[in-house]
């Protein structure tokens, strides 16, 4: 069995090749229960909890057990911290463990080739003007993963440190992108082809005037969109039981239809589009883990 760290993840991901792998997920008819939640009664905190999310290859439509996998996220919440686990790994084939992966760090190479599989559907192909909003340890690979499927130019952070720009601006294989801050707001969201909302990015994009043809990606799966974005913008979402996803009476498409064909992403140029990640992960985890110990 092989167990593989961030550091032995971040040396065999790259996020082309993760988004074509989610893609076919997409398509896939991958089996996925809902996630259990076991509460742990602890006597500092009553929210702390056992968080199991599993998913396996559908063998019956498979047609046999000769291939496939089974896999399932193991984190703990505990006094209202960030969850944090492995992913554990099985054959499909007999059931044996084959692999433990760093939760962690594959959750962000998934969390940002989900992002990235979204932009290639809504944001328009000459997109190369980026706006961040607020701030998130994910927003280096963030960058990095956009920039695979649109050939970002510019880089604007508002609401974010002076560390963050910094740590944007020294990723590798980013010297094309120039990077930059800005308090002017209004002009920022104006000059933008794309803006990505971070931790707190949607109370700061609140009462602005977004421009036609933007896209809006929206990283944190606890943050709803505002009401007032529902009139004039077409919304997606990861999977339509995401968390984000049942506050949206009309949602225009999930990642599933979008990849299978069945619904349309961005219809004309001008027009807006969101798109909110989402919190229901099993499917894109036991494609991620697939994908990863099958480099490794």
């Amino acid at each position: 069995m092989r167990v593989l760290s961030s550091s032995e993840i971040d040396a065999i991901v790259n996020h082309r090749e993760l988004v074509e792998t989610l893609r076919r997920a997409y398509r896939s008819q991958t089996v996925v229960p809902s996630p259990v939640n076991l509460p742990i009664e602890r006597p500092e905190t009553d929210g702390a909890a056992l968080i199991i999310s599993p998913a396996w290859t559908n063998f019956k439509a498979q047609g046999h057990s000769k291939r496939g996998y089974i896999g399932c996220t193991i984190s703990a919440a505990l006094d209202g911290g960030t969850p944090s686990g492995a992913y554990l790994l099985l054959s499909g084939v007999n059931g044996l463990p084959i692999a433990i992966l760093d939760g962690a760090r594959l959750a962000a190479w998934r969390h940002t080739a989900v992002h990235a599989l979204a932009c290639q559907y809504l944001a328009r192909e000459d997109c190369e003007r980026l706006l961040i909003l607020g701030s998130s340890p994910l927003l280096p690979l963030l960058v990095r993963a956009l920039a695979t499927v649109r050939d970002i130019r510019s880089v604007l952070v508002a609401g974010a440190e002076d560390e963050t720009l910094a740590q944007l601006a020294a990723m590798p294989g980013t010297g094309k992108i120039t990077f930059g801050s800005t308090e002017d707001l209004q002009g920022a969201i104006d000059g933008a082809d794309m803006i990505c909302c971070a931790e707190g990015g949607l109370a700061l994009m609140a009462g602005a005037n977004l421009p036609d043809g933007i896209h809006v990606s929206v990283l944190n799966p606890a943050e709803a969109p505002p009401e007032a974005l529902f009139t004039d913008i077409r919304l997606f979402t990861a999977d339509r039981q995401d968390r984000a996803a049942k506050g949206i009476a009309d949602l225009a498409a999930d990642l599933g239809e979008l990849t299978q064909g069945q619904k349309a992403g961005r219809r004309f140029y001008g027009q807006k589009t969101l798109f909110a990640g989402g919190d229901i992960t099993g499917l894109t985890d036991l494609a991620t883990a697939g994908h990863i110990f099958l480099r490794s």
